[in-house]
């Protein structure tokens, strides 16, 4: 059976961090594929004021170019409204006929138990994550350790270095007219540019 990860998230932009944990699960897991699946509205940025749905899929689509593992889903978008990982999850697996993994950072990670469904993701979907740049990561490899005793969950912590880029960090250096080279791909840097995002 095929082993696809799922990498879910805003992507508001996608930046180097991104693609390398996903080239790293890749690498490490053995993975047939990894598909970026932008969301439309997360259950927990209703009140975002997130770049729409068109920049975001198009900047993922330059991004991973260069890769042919790398592929990107509009279904959480076409789905519209709000999307809980669980149920995604479920269609997912019937739709690519595979064994699914889910990638996820680790502030998420530890989270998943309070999520809806939480307990049953943990218990049927392998896990992804990698640790946080200059964080002290204790209490959430503890958690970690819990879940793994409570409800058997396979969760796979990456060995990557670190990366200390997000896509607030970047959104605002853009508002600031300060430099983003480097934290995007340079195809991606270039569509921000062109299309004057995140300037306000």
């Amino acid at each position: 059976m095929k082993k696809i990860a799922i990498f879910g998230g805003t992507f508001d932009p996608i930046h180097i961090a991104h693609i390398a944990l996903a080239k790293t699960a890749l690498n490490e897991l053995g993975l047939d594929k990894l598909v970026f699946m932008p969301n439309s509205v997360s259950p927990f940025k209703l009140d975002a004021n997130i770049t729409s749905a068109e920049h975001r899929c198009n900047m993922i689509e330059l991004a991973i170019a260069s890769d042919e593992r790398l592929e990107m889903t509009r279904y959480e978008i076409e789905k519209q409204g709000i999307s809980y990982t669980y149920d995604t999850l479920n269609e997912l697996t019937a739709i690519y006929d595979a064994r699914l993994y889910f990638v996820l950072g680790f502030d998420s990670v530890v989270a998943v138990d309070s999520w809806y469904r939480g307990e049953n993701i943990l218990k049927e979907f392998p896990l992804i994550t990698a640790l946080r740049p200059g964080v002290d990561n204790y209490s959430g490899t503890k958690k970690i350790a819990e879940y793994r005793k409570t409800y058997n969950a396979e969760i796979h912590i990456l060995h990557m270095p670190p990366i200390d880029c997000s896509s607030s960090q970047i959104r605002a250096l853009c508002r600031n007219g300060r430099s983003i080279t480097g934290l995007v791909s340079a195809n991606v840097e270039e569509y921000i540019i062109k299309n004057g995002l995140y300037k306000d």
